[in-house]
């Protein structure tokens, strides 16, 4: 309690700003770190999209800034965490908490916000732990700087045509197949569609950000894709094009139309951001 009132002292006292350009940390993905400064807070800056914190034998609290870059005004963010820790998303007076080691939700559950303007904070408070501890605190952060869609509701409807055409563009995958079956996640606050691919359109590798287009069919597999609780997604008979990104390591829907709405709509498309196939 003690180092969390620090915590909301020093905000409240308007300590923590923006990150200086001139910051060694700045421009990184990725943090890795250990231990801490007691009960000071130490600033990490990070400036991609996506990436990962890994706190060794945490002591004390991180202050992690998650930037949108000089042309967002704001975003959608979400954290994937584990280990001994609290993570707060900071507000204009006060701490929001997303994360805690106890309070009894899924690991894998996507802890969602969205950012005041063009960067977030985030606090990564350490548990205290015994002076012997090796456990490790690891946050994987994902920023959406470009929304489909304007509100959170509206994710549920089907996709308009220039939707579809972004979101194939834009779409770790894009993949024809059957949905064989719909398993509700409550843990995860989702639903995961059960695919099974009968014909790859678009992938992106996750590690090399490479886009790799597949005309061909390949051996037919399943993938798992999830879907918010809020749209209750149902078992649909027929052939879809399904368009999903890769979100903290697990795919999530952007649009799914059948594959004869898809067609008709690569057809009656005048321009595309790129190469729409079917």
């Amino acid at each position: 309690m003690r180092l969390r009132l620090a915590i909301l002292l020093a905000l409240l006292a308007g300590c923590c700003q923006a990150a200086p350009t001139s910051s060694p940390s700045a421009d990184q993905c990725d943090w890795t770190g250990s231990g801490g400064g007691g009960k000071g807070v130490r600033p990490v800056y990070l400036r991609c999209s996506r990436g990962t914190v890994s706190w060794r034998y945490p002591r004390g609290a991180l202050r992690v800034v998650l930037s949108g870059g000089e042309n967002s005004r704001s975003f959608r963010g979400c954290v994937k965490a584990s280990g001994p820790a609290r993570v707060y998303l900071e507000g204009k007076t006060s701490l929001r908490l997303l994360y805690s080691a106890n309070d009894g939700k899924h690991e894998a559950l996507h802890r969602c916000f969205r950012s005041r303007g063009p960067i977030a904070a985030l606090y990564v408070e350490a548990d205290e732990q015994p002076a012997n501890s090796k456990l490790k605190v690891r946050l994987h952060y994902d920023l959406e700087l470009q929304q489909l869609k304007a509100e959170e509701e509206s994710a549920c409807r089907p996709c308009s045509k220039d939707e579809l055409a972004e979101a194939y563009c834009r779409s770790d995958l894009v993949a024809r197949g059957t949905v064989s079956a719909v398993e509700r996640r409550p843990e995860l606050e989702s639903a995961e569609l059960v695919l099974r691919v009968t014909k790859t359109l678009r992938r992106v590798d996750e590690n090399e950000e490479n886009e790799l287009d597949s005309s061909e069919p390949r051996a037919t597999k399943e993938v798992r894709i999830r879907v918010p609780t809020t749209c209750d997604a149902h078992h649909g008979q027929g052939e879809f094009v399904i368009m999903a990104k890769k979100r903290l390591g697990d795919l999530t829907l952007s649009c799914a139309p059948r594959l004869d709405e898809w067609a008709q709509a690569v057809r009656e498309l005048e321009s595309a951001p790129c190469v729409l196939k079917s």
